[in-house]
């Protein structure tokens, strides 16, 4: 009975929220829901099924979402901060609601961060070009075993394990 209760409190507690930023912003929502599946589908043919785990693939898959949430809002917002900061809220939501170890939620964070940073720097790409920037990002990217390593790599992708 307790694990019921569980249940459909997130079910609950996941529609309230899905609610409140499709209300804040409909059209981001609609947006982010669409550059979600464009991820998921570059994602899993680039990386087939390994991109949702703590590694390189993982990484590529969170700077590239953000990427493609702010583009996608971009076409409905010439305010680049506005766009930004949509994409961060509704990233770090993503993050809380469906939360990981300390070390991981602060991979996916930085990570999500190095795409926004990306976006902002070359706001005029195109998919395939970003999906091209981003592989050639985890070139550089770097492993870290601790919360504090990622402060050492403010502009490089990092990962967990291999």
């Amino acid at each position: 009975m307790l694990l019921w209760n569980i249940i459909k409190g997130v079910r609950f507690r996941l529609m309230k929220s899905v609610l409140v930023f499709l209300f804040k912003h409909p059209i981001f929502m609609v947006s982010t829901i669409i550059a979600t599946f464009d991820v998921v589908r570059i994602s899993q043919k680039e990386f087939p099924d390994t991109h949702g785990f703590h590694n390189k693939a993982n990484a590529f898959r969170h700077a590239l979402w953000n990427i493609f949430i702010a583009k996608q809002c971009s076409l409905f917002s010439r305010k680049s901060h506005e766009v930004i900061l949509w994409t961060k809220e509704f990233t770090d939501w993503h993050e809380d609601f469906s939360p990981n170890e300390e070390l991981s939620r602060i991979m996916d964070l930085h990570n999500n961060y190095i795409g926004r940073e990306l976006f902002l720097k070359t706001p005029k790409s195109t998919h395939k070009q970003w999906v091209t920037l981003m592989k050639e990002q985890l070139h550089k990217a770097v492993q870290i075993v601790s919360v504090e390593d990622v402060v050492n790599y403010p502009s490089q992708l990092v990962y967990l394990e291999n």
